[in-house]
């Protein structure tokens, strides 16, 4: 559960919010902001968390230990460190700052599908598709307690505000209310008679916003335990939710790009966001309620002004653009192609590392050489050199086929002319980096 303070809102609202975080080469499960709303932490499909710099706009750093897609992450309370969950079953211990993780806190027969840190910053809660529950200690001194009671995968997890019990709701239709330390059965709170894929407690400590796999949202008074309300606004089954800090206001994430914000005290749509190709995974107000950040299966996080209902920097056009020759269509073409490779590579020098190194000068450079970048293995070991025919072969072969054991995320070029467009265009657009910034 999240605590705000006087100065927590006062420094959120100086961040100088200006474009979409780019960084991750795929989906992105989970987003999260710290209390203090100047850093945020990213999960994602190509196994990495991004420790990002919000005033800045940038990667503080790119975080490798899971052997699959990240599911969820959440910061530790009081501390300079995170907790992230996997489809590989893991959940890890990271020290923010760190490449790889500090420590494995459990792991589950099954993929992770939430995690959750008690308040206190004690321990942490993660739910799992084999049913169970895990409470693992964050300081590695105390006793895992595993719980069970759902028929079947288990989709989200939260502590209460004081940390001594824990709700949790899943693929079996309950919503249930644990006590970790009694080792009690769970009370079933509530039976929804669909799949749960999310729930999130508000600030009141009273409503429980629950979503299944059908296009609404449930309002739930945890006191009598009753549905206060039954709301319909999403095309498409709700995914993400999340409740701002005033207890005021509550934003979900649909499965078809949607983003409705609505009112938490009687249950009225407010806005719709619309921005996502596909399904929005995570939604989360900034510390000063000002804005939202959503992530999702189009590889983007983006940032949504709550007073103009619009994305900030969606206008802004793409680093390619500028890279691409007048009159020259078949680097327009690459150009287009390009638009993946970029959520992870930059052209200039300038540009930094995202989940991927820059490609200035890529040309002639062997693999795993760009200084500050955290290689994998593999990529380290490798003494391929890229080339025209090197990087063909990667669109081609796929990476795993050209260097064997990599990380790097599938990205695939099926067409030949395709390939050609694209190899076209990086000679060119890196040219002409080169010619702006001088060899490097």
């Amino acid at each position: 559960m999240r605590i705000a303070s006087a100065l927590l809102f006062a420094t959120a609202s100086a961040v100088p919010v200006e474009a979409e975080l780019i960084g991750h080469g795929g989906p992105v499960h989970a987003i999260v902001v710290a209390p203090d709303g100047m850093t945020a932490l990213t999960a994602g499909f190509d196994y990495s968390v991004i420790y990002w710099d919000l005033p800045q706009e940038r990667a503080r750093r790119l975080m490798y230990g899971h052997d699959a897609a990240v599911s969820d992450v959440a910061f530790v309370p009081g501390s300079s460190r995170a907790v992230s969950g996997g489809n590989d079953g893991a959940v890890y211990l990271w020290t923010l700052g760190q490449t790889e993780p500090a420590a494995l806190l459990t792991r589950h027969r099954g993929r992770v599908a939430a995690i959750a840190v008690a308040p206190d910053g004690s321990r942490v809660a993660s739910a799992g598709f084999d049913g169970l529950i895990h409470v693992a200690p964050l300081d590695g001194n105390g006793e895992l307690k595993v719980l069970k009671g759902h028929a079947g995968p288990v989709n989200a997890v939260q502590f209460m505000t004081h940390g001594a019990r824990l709700l949790s709701a899943g693929y079996d239709g309950t919503v249930r209310i644990w006590e970790p330390d009694a080792n009690a059965v769970p009370e079933i709170f509530a039976e929804v008679g669909l799949p749960v894929n999310k729930l999130f407690l508000a600030p009141d400590e009273r409503t429980l916003v629950v979503a299944g796999t059908d296009e609404a949202v449930r309002l739930f008074d945890l006191e009598s335990g009753k549905e206060r309300r039954f709301m319909l606004g999403h095309e498409a089954p709700v995914l993400s939710i999340d409740v701002d800090l005033d207890g005021k206001r509550f934003a979900t994430g649909g499965a078809k790009g949607q983003i409705v914000l609505w009112s938490l005290a009687d249950g009225r749509p407010l806005q719709t966001l619309r921005g996502h190709e596909g399904p929005v995974w995570s939604v989360t107000f900034t510390p000063d309620g000002r804005q939202l950040l959503s992530a999702g299966r189009d590889a983007k996080v983006a940032r949504w002004d709550l007073e103009s209902g619009r994305e900030i920097g969606a206008t802004r056009a793409p680093e390619a653009a500028l890279f691409v020759p007048e009159g020259d269509a078949l680097a327009a073409r690459g150009a287009e192609l390009f638009g993946t490779c970029a959520v992870c590579h930059t052209l200039a020098p300038d540009g930094g590392n995202r989940a991927g190194p820059t490609l200035f000068g890529v040309f002639g450079r062997r693999v795993g050489s760009v200084e500050g970048y955290p290689y994998s293995r593999a990529l380290r070991e490798s003494d391929i050199v890229w080339s025209e025919q090197t990087i063909g072969e990667l669109f081609e072969k796929g990476p795993e086929h050209v260097v064997p054991g990599t990380k790097m995320p599938l990205q695939r070029l099926g067409s030949g002319e395709d390939r050609k467009a694209l190899l076209h265009f990086l000679r060119a657009a890196l040219a002409e980096a080169e010619r702006q910034y001088g060899r490097n």
